[in-house]
């Protein structure tokens, strides 16, 4: 009180009349209304007088006319005492009706800048002061009592006064322009705005207080609310929607309902009331804004009278329109319990996941209640779906649920899936059009971790891109793939498989199937040599090998002579010796490449050797009686190396 009844900022002249502040003295529950004149006859400059009015807060209530506070204000005429009738109570008598005032641009601006910016310190530039009390007056006592025991104003301000004193909601000031904006830079500028529809009621009660009933709803209303300004363009709107419009504006209403949330929306249980009572009177022509409300309403509600009205027209339709209202009422015993058990068993799978779609932190509870919906693609694109709900899907469904995880991006559950479906179904999935390059690569790292299940795949006979052959050998070990019985399943992919390769993938698919022909785990080692040595061996010889790929090609090559250092040397020796002395197909080698002289240098290579001799007169053999001409052609080589 000390800082607040001082002069309210340098070079600030009051007029005749004064200036009046208001201010919350919040810790002891009172507030302070003060009128402060200027104080010519001290001797020193600047001095003011100020008679402050300390109300309590229960009665500040209780006035509805500034007028009847403002008459107590006296000016001293010389300084006062305790004994004065500054130390004594004020005896008042409550005016009991409002005090008008002219409908002027200015109050519509103030408003607007007030109520709009309701978190905004507001300043407007002083008019004549009378005028200037008679608004803010107004404006406060228009006010429910909870916001207006916290409203703060100066009617004349030097300078920004919250910096050393109470914050204050409205100061007017004569400062202009820029030593306007100077001295008051945290606040907003009251200027000449369209005023918004809201605001009517507001200024039409202002206009004409004895021809409103606003003031009587803001007090009864404003008592269940909290958040200051906050509340006043919700509470406007209320009561223009519920009880200015014919019939009710309900979608309207419950807008500035729902505004009133965090500033005390589940205390205004009589707006709450009105409300249902006026939605409950059609229930299935509402709005959805409507619909919630009513559902909302019904969760709060204590009364079971009010439970049976409502219940009885929700099912489906409160599962679209909300639902995690549905949820709560699911998971509850309360009244809506088997209405929406009952809704949920007879509601399609797509209309499920449709109302999760934003609502997926409920989706596990309801999934537990209709797993079918966990072979819907779009549940799987719900972010809140953690990938452990596959889990949950039986393993007769596991097969339905590969696409749907695919197509929404799921890479997570691709090793539980993989584990438990067939391999053909498995790879149709997977090179079904519309898989994300990104996603087929999380599945098929999945599935490589899966030696048995990538060998079912390969062999499956379902495989039908080569990128897919490539793209799974990218990612194993030439020896990971077990072909303890039959053909060997990259052959078999390999034969199935068709597409253009880059040669880049055609060098490294060569490569793999060389290293495992030369290993121990595979049955068809002939076949894998007969795809993989001609590329192989062009590409050492053309020097065009990746490093990663030139690695892989050479990591189970002999080491030949001196004399045949060379990998084009190394690899025909080793595939030779591979051929000879694992008594592989002796046709394969013959018909190993299509080049005559890459042939001629394979079994020159074989007649080094007694046992190599032998083996090439089986290979003689097998070609022979070739009807191709370039087969009789090689078998007579051969021939004549033997001799």
């Amino acid at each position: 009180m000390l800082v607040m009844s001082d002069l309210s900022g340098s070079g600030v002249k009051p007029p005749a009349n004064g200036y009046l502040t208001g201010y919350p003295l919040e810790k002891s529950g009172r507030y302070v209304l003060a009128r402060t004149w200027a104080a010519p006859e001290m001797p020193r400059p600047g001095c003011v007088w100020t008679h402050s009015l300390i109300i309590e807060n229960a009665d500040l209530a209780r006035v509805m006319s500034a007028k009847t506070l403002l008459d107590i204000f006296s000016r001293p005429t010389g300084a006062p005492t305790h004994s004065s009738l500054y130390g004594a109570p004020a005896h008042v008598t409550v005016q009991a009706k409002a005090n008008g005032i002219e409908r002027m641009q200015r109050v519509n601006y103030l408003l607007e800048a007030l109520y709009s910016f309701p978190t905004k310190q507001i300043v407007v530039e002083a008019a004549e002061s009378l005028n200037d009390e008679q608004v803010v007056t107004a404006i406060w006592m228009q006010q429910w009592p909870r916001l207006r025991r916290s409203f703060g104003f100066c009617t004349l301000s030097g300078m920004d006064r919250t910096k050393k004193g109470v914050a204050l909601d409205l100061q007017f000031t004569r400062e202009r322009g820029s030593q306007l904006l100077a001295k008051f830079p945290d606040a907003l500028v009251a200027e000449q705005t369209a005023t918004s529809e809201t605001l009517r009621s507001l200024l039409d009660d202002l206009a004409e207080p004895a021809s409103s009933t606003l003031r009587e709803f803001l007090r009864r209303i404003g008592g269940d609310v909290d958040g200051g300004r906050r509340a006043m363009l919700p509470l406007c709107k209320l009561y223009t929607s519920l009880l200015e419009s014919h019939p009710p504006d309900l979608v309207s209403a419950v807008a500035a309902f729902a505004a009133l949330d965090g500033v005390g929306r589940q205390q205004a249980r009589s707006v709450r009331s009105l409300l249902a009572q006026q939605a409950m009177k059609a229930p299935d022509q509402l709005e959805d804004v409507v619909f919630e409300f009513l559902l909302e309403t019904l969760a709060l509600s204590s009364d079971s009278a009010e439970q049976t009205e409502m219940k009885q027209k929700l099912g489906v339709e409160m599962w679209r329109r909300s639902p995690h209202r549905f949820h709560s009422a699911l998971v509850s015993m309360g009244p809506l319990s088997d209405v929406a058990l009952h809704a949920l068993a007879k509601m399609e799978s797509g209309q499920i996941v449709s109302g999760l779609q934003g609502n997926g932190d409920i989706a596990v509870d309801i999934a537990e209640r209709r797993p079918d919906i966990l072979v819907h693609t779009d549940f799987w694109r719900i972010p809140e779906v953690d990938d452990e709900l596959v889990e949950r899907i039986s393993d007769q469904d596991a097969g339905l649920a590969v696409r749907p995880l695919l197509a929404a991006g799921r890479i997570g559950p691709a090793a539980n899936i993989i584990s438990r479906i067939e391999a053909g179904t498995l790879v149709v999935a997977l090179e079904s059009e519309g898989v994300r390059p990104n996603v087929l690569r999380g599945w098929l790292e999945a599935l490589c971790r899966n030696s048995n299940k990538t060998a079912a795949v390969l062999a499956s006979g379902h495989v039908t891109r080569m990128a897919t052959v490539v793209a799974i050998a990218r990612q194993t070990h030439p020896d990971d793939v077990p072909n303890a019985f039959g053909e060997d399943p990259w052959i078999v992919a390999i034969l199935g498989a068709s597409g253009s390769l880059n040669r880049s993938d055609q060098d490294f698919l060569a490569a793999f199937l060389l290293t495992r022909a030369l290993g121990r785990e595979s049955r068809s080692q002939a076949d894998l040599f007969r795809y993989s040595y001609d590329r192989v061996y062009k590409g050492f010889e053309e020097g065009r090998f990746s490093y990663e790929t030139e690695g892989l090609a050479t990591r189970r090559l002999d080491w030949g002579t001196w004399f045949t250092w060379d990998n084009c040397s190394r690899l025909r020796e080793t595939v030779t010796r591979r051929f000879v002395e694992h008594d592989l197909e002796p046709e394969i080698f013959g018909r190993l490449v299509d080049d005559f002289s890459l042939a001629m240098s394979l079994f020159d290579e074989a007649v080094r050797t007694g046992r190599g001799r032998k083996y090439l007169e089986r290979v003689r053999n097998a070609l022979k009686n070739s009807p191709e001409n370039e087969m009789k052609g090689r078998a007579d080589y051969i021939a004549s190396k033997l001799k």
